[in-house]
């Protein structure tokens, strides 16, 4: 592998073997302190590794979690996993797959959910991976999310599944049953009605009383809708275009110093004048035949203000991306995984014209085509690292520890003095 760009500097410090490949669901990441940070990564034979740091070594550990009801010629699909709301936080997991039989026209499809059958093991993956509920499909199941809905002013949160019969699939947990069941989409996400084409790759984010839903299609239609949610979630605002191909992905993200925005948290995205603050929303489009494009203000601008990625589409598709602040500067940089096997990282700059731009500030490439990317603390020690899925496995990149000591610590210790500074003496 080799790797170009000074801003910036990653080292492999992990490579985890699958069983067979993957593909670009098969990702999904799991934060929390109580339990560690940790990644689930599902292959097409049906298996799923899970990769965690012990905490007090760093050694990583990649295990395969003996999830039930996936039998051995079913493929996974796509995967996902969250925490349920305070106070339970209890961990689950989804999981779509293909049930083969003689031939393509005879499989079956389903999506299973695995949660703790007891609340003493919330964080056991054998027991979570033991509590499995099982849905049949009458669609072939895409991309696999979740996001948060309110009942009855309860916050909770849901499975959103694609399918290819152009809809949106959302299953609900009845909190009296203790079982998720499949809902009327349309009573919550009203955005999620109607669609033209099959859903590749959805993205939720919920802000205070309103809510940004976006969708890439696969014709290449992009649809963006703001929904408010303070009575009955309606539609007050929707954009939508056309690209040469299917998307692969689609992503909101700020670069304001400090206001970077990530799915599941609040933050006021309205100022005084009742107008969504200028910048603090801008969407990544990724299509499989064309550059990745960034639409900039997009709540206020639609579609019209377009900036191309430079050299994305050299590196055949662009297979998976993901938003993150790589360089500590508090604004968020943009990376992209290709199956042409390369990693690329851009970074907003603004011209001499006043202009936004984005320019490649560093390029890694691998021996295999990439799927998927996360950014999360694996290692569990408060410095980042990127989780790579590739046509070979799980690679972990670690920031280089000499920039890390170099930048970071001093910062760190710096925090740790103004914060004891502040405590009040003691008596």
């Amino acid at each position: 592998m080799a790797d170009e760009g000074k801003e910036i500097a990653w080292e492999e410090i992990h490579f985890s073997p699958i069983p067979s490949q993957t593909n670009i669901y098969g990702l999904t990441k799991v934060e929390g302190r109580e339990e560690g940070n940790k990644v689930f990564l599902a292959s097409l034979s049906g298996r799923v590794i899970c990769l965690e740091y012990q905490q007090n070594w760093l050694v990583p550990s990649a295990r395969e979690v003996p999830f039930t009801y996936i039998p051995d010629s079913a493929e996974i699909v796509s995967i996902d996993a969250f925490k349920r709301p305070e106070p339970s936080k209890q961990l689950v997991v989804g999981i779509s797959l293909i049930l083969l039989k003689n031939s393509r026209s005879h499989q079956k499809q389903f999506l299973n959910i695995y949660s703790a059958l007891e609340s003493k093991a919330e964080f056991s993956l054998e027991s979570i991976a033991e509590g499995c509920q099982h849905f049949e499909l009458d669609f072939v199941p895409f991309q696999l999310t979740h996001a948060e809905i309110f009942v009855k002013e309860r916050k909770e949160v849901v499975f959103l599944l694609c399918g290819s019969d152009q809809s949106v699939h959302m299953f609900c947990e009845d909190r009296v049953q203790q079982r998720f069941e499949e809902q009327p989409v349309a009573d919550y996400f009203p955005e999620l009605q109607n669609l033209a084409s099959n859903v590749l790759w959805l993205e939720v984010q919920t802000h205070q009383s309103r809510r940004i839903t976006v969708l890439g299609c696969q014709d290449g239609h992009v649809k963006l809708a703001v929904i408010e949610l303070a009575v009955q979630p309606s539609v007050i605002k929707e954009y939508s275009l056309n690209r040469d191909g299917p998307i692969s992905s689609v992503k909101l993200f700020s670069l304001n110093p400090g206001q970077a925005h990530k799915p599941g948290e609040d933050h006021s995205d309205v100022d005084n004048s009742g107008k969504e603050s200028s910048g603090d929303f801008n969407l990544l489009v990724c299509c499989t035949i064309e550059a990745s494009i960034v639409f900039m203000d997009v709540i206020n601008q639609g579609f019209s203000n377009m900036v191309t990625l430079p050299e994305s589409d050299d590196f055949d598709s662009v297979t998976c991306a993901c938003i993150a602040d790589v360089d500590w500067d508090g604004c968020d940089e943009i990376i992209l995984g290709t199956y042409g096997q390369e990693i690329l990282v851009y970074k907003c700059v603004v011209t001499s014209a006043n202009n936004v731009d984005f320019t490649l500030i560093w390029r890694r490439s691998f021996a295999n085509p990439l799927f998927a990317v996360e950014y999360l603390d694996l290692t569990n020690d408060g410095v980042k690292e990127i989780a790579v899925a590739s046509l070979a496995g799980l690679h972990v990149l670690q920031h280089n520890v000499d920039r890390t000591e170099k930048e970071l610590v001093p910062e760190m210790n710096q925090t740790t003095s103004e914060y004891v500074k502040e405590m009040p003496p003691v008596t």
